[in-house]
C-alpha cells in the first residue's frame, strides 16, 4: 500500500448547468487538470471536490472562483492511499478503524489499468498515515 499526502480544494457551486463545465474549462485555461474528482450536491448546492496535477494553479483557478462568487471555498490536506485491488478499500476502512480514526469522507480516483487510487480525508492525519504505512493487519483464521 502506498500513501502520500495531496492539496484537496473543496469548492460549492451554484446547483445548475454549466457550473462544473466552467471549473474544468478554469483549469485547463490554467494548464492544469484534476487527478482526483468527486462531485456532489448539498443543501441544493453543487460541491466539487479535486486534486489537480498542479497545485499552485488550481490554487489560483479556486480563488478566482471565488471572487466571481462560488464559495465557500475550502483546502484540506488528504491521504492518497493506492491499493493493489479494488476490494483494498476496505481493508483500509479496517485498519484507520482499528487505530481510532475517523474517516470523515473519501472517494476513488484513478484506476483504468493502474492500480485503484482512494483520497481518504481523516480527523488525524498522522495517525492515519502510520496506520496505512505501518499497520498491516494480520488475516483472518480460516
Amino acid at each position: 500500500m502506498q500513501v502520500s499526502r495531496a492539496r484537496e480544494f473543496s469548492v460549492y457551486l451554484h446547483d445548475r448547468p454549466g457550473e462544473l463545465a466552467g471549473v474544468l474549462e478554469a483549469l485547463a485555461a490554467a494548464g492544469t487538470a484534476p487527478t482526483a474528482l468527486a462531485v456532489a450536491e448539498h443543501n441544493g448546492r453543487g460541491l466539487v471536490r479535486l486534486i489537480a496535477a498542479e497545485e499552485s494553479r488550481a490554487r489560483r483557478v479556486v480563488e478566482g472562483l471565488s471572487d466571481a462568487g462560488a464559495g465557500p471555498i475550502a483546502e484540506a490536506e488528504v491521504l492518497l492511499v493506492e491499493a493493489g485491488e479494488d476490494a483494498a478499500f476496505r481493508e483500509i476502512a479496517i485498519r484507520l478503524a482499528d487505530e481510532g480514526v475517523n474517516v470523515r469522507y473519501a472517494y476513488r480516483a484513478g484506476g483504468n489499468g493502474s492500480a485503484p487510487q482512494f483520497v481518504v480525508r481523516t480527523d488525524d492525519l498522522e495517525a492515519a498515515e502510520r496506520s496505512l504505512l505501518n499497520g498491516a493487519r494480520p488475516p483472518d483464521p480460516a
